[in-house]
């Protein structure tokens, strides 16, 4: 049901310096934890994590046979952890698709962006709350699964020389996986700021995903398979990342500049958040 314009009032006394964002960030994922959709969502992405457990133990299982575990061994290359990044950009993008699209639409939609400002709250509260809801769903969708895949294959090397380069390795994978998921957030926050109707961000998350993988497909032809391709689409510029800031740039080909990527996140993350900030910079009737 619509809440009515002359329900709510808007605050007008003094805005105490307290972290309401915080409040509303939580209390935001609280609300989408309580769905079942979301519950199931968040299970399904957790099986993929899951079939990486068992290649970390069928990698280490290998290595042992083999008697490569030794100090002067090689350590292990970061293609795994590409691999899971990749993974789990489709995995965030089916909870957003299921559950954050809706973040500011819905708000404004039902008019309870007037039920927000009806207490002692800014703007820049608002809309980092609701950023802060999308980034707990990211840090339960990917980031706690990576931190747990990261020691799981550490403890497996705790005994080999090779452990200081593989926990280095991973910390460096959760700072990139943060980033996605920071990324990502932006981007659906964005879309959502952008219209009334979930239905419609939905569709533009699922273009936005879908379309540059396409133009990925179709440049990488066209350029007779240049690396550069890759930054069309997320999967991409997340694999040339990877190898810039998890691999230290070693497998990084040489016409990719090793800043490209990371230059392709902030675009995004300037997108996402700017859209934010033009939504809630034109409210009317509130604080």
């Amino acid at each position: 049901m619509a809440i009515r314009d002359q329900v709510y009032t808007r605050y007008d006394g003094t805005i105490r310096e307290q972290y309401a964002w915080a409040v509303i960030g939580w209390t935001g994922f609280r609300t989408y934890w309580a769905f079942w959709r979301t519950k199931l969502t968040l299970l399904a992405v957790w099986l993929p994590p899951l079939f990486f457990a068992l290649l970390v133990v069928a990698e280490y299982a290998l290595q042992s046979q083999m008697g490569q575990l030794g100090d002067g061994e090689a350590t292990p290359g970061v293609g795994m952890i590409t691999l899971f990044l990749q993974v789990q950009i489709f995995s965030l993008a089916l909870v957003y698709a299921a559950n954050g699209c809706g973040i500011i639409s819905d708000d404004l939609r039902h008019r309870t962006i007037q039920l927000y400002f009806s207490k002692p709250i800014t703007r820049l509260d608002y809309g980092a709350g609701k950023y802060l809801t999308l980034l707990l769903l990211g840090t339960v969708a990917v980031i706690i699964p990576a931190g747990l895949l990261a020691m799981l294959r550490s403890a497996f090397y705790a005994q080999s020389g090779m452990l200081s380069d593989i926990v280095f390795m991973h910390i460096k994978g959760l700072l990139l996986a943060v980033l996605l998921v920071a990324v990502m957030s932006a981007m659906v926050i964005g879309l959502s700021s952008l219209t009334r109707r979930t239905g419609y961000a939905v569709l533009a998350w699922i273009g936005v995903l879908l379309v540059p993988l396409i133009l990925h497909a179709i440049f990488g032809v066209a350029s007779e398979g240049s690396p550069l391709a890759a930054l069309w689409s997320l999967p991409g510029t997340t694999g040339l990342a990877s190898q810039a800031l998890v691999g230290g740039g070693e497998n990084l080909p040489e016409s990719v500049p090793i800043w490209s990527p990371f230059a392709v996140y902030a675009a995004l993350l300037g997108a996402g958040l700017g859209s934010l900030y033009w939504r809630i910079s034109r409210l009317e009737g509130i604080a």
